[in-house]
């Protein structure tokens, strides 16, 4: 399954991880059920929730819902992978804010926006961070920039246990 895909509040963490693996997940604004809905429908999205009234509305009203029974990610993923959606090694949007991603080869730390919220607070830190990353994304929205740190790999390894899951495909 490919698309687009709209989380409820209680999904905002799946919705990052999400993000990470490639997908169009947006994250919900101050709406209620039905704003949820209305919203997933006008955009084309598929809603993703743990709430099994809402998911039954959807079903009502003919609108795409995928229901996630877990409370943990890794096994919220699992769900999502036996729900049909593919998962992608190359990074494609921004957690942050959803925006595409562009790749670039060689990114210098004079050219990196300030990152609010990360623990980069100059360019000699930046530079220090990524000097064995040849590869690095910013998001052409927002401007974030991501590379293959020590995050990364870590997330990384949470792709390859699950796909190891004989039910991870």
């Amino acid at each position: 399954m490919k698309g687009a895909f709209l989380v409820d509040h209680m999904l905002l963490r799946l919705g990052r991880g999400l993000r990470m693996a490639g997908l169009d997940v947006e994250n919900p604004g101050d709406e209620d059920d039905r704003g949820l809905m209305s919203r997933a429908r006008e955009g084309g999205r598929t809603l993703i929730t743990r709430d099994r009234e809402l998911s039954q509305a959807c079903a009502r009203a003919g609108q795409d819902c995928i229901l996630i029974r877990s409370s943990r990610l890794d096994d919220q993923l699992q769900e999502m992978a036996r729900a049909g959606v593919t998962f992608q090694q190359e990074p494609a949007r921004c957690t942050l804010c959803n925006g595409p991603l562009v790749r670039e080869e060689s990114l210098v730390a004079e050219e990196s926006p300030a990152m609010e919220g990360s623990s980069i607070e100059s360019p000699g830190d930046f530079e220090e961070q990524t000097k064995e990353c040849k590869i690095a994304w910013r998001c052409l929205a927002c401007g974030q920039t991501y590379w293959q740190g020590s995050h990364w790999k870590g997330i990384a390894e949470r792709f390859e246990r699950l796909a190891k899951d004989r039910q991870f495909r």
